[in-house]
């Protein structure tokens, strides 16, 4: 405690929420970043997915996944 009796740390079940609060966060930005990802990549032509070395068929795969699969 300091001087004016305010509790100056955490409890471990404060940081322990607080870990997981941003853990869900991180999670649902890797989502949401992995299928802005897929629609860029369904919008490549022909041309750039060749100079990157995918095939349609790669395309196609990626983009038929879920969100949340890597």
């Amino acid at each position: 405690m300091s001087a004016t009796g305010i509790q100056l740390t955490a409890s471990r079940d404060a940081i322990a929420s607080r870990g997981l609060v941003l853990r869900l966060v991180d999670r649902l930005l890797d989502w949401q970043d992995r299928e802005r990802q897929r629609r860029h990549l369904s919008s490549l032509d022909d041309h750039v997915l060749a100079d990157v070395g995918l095939s349609h068929s790669d395309v196609e795969a990626e983009i038929r996944k879920p969100f949340w699969r890597a």
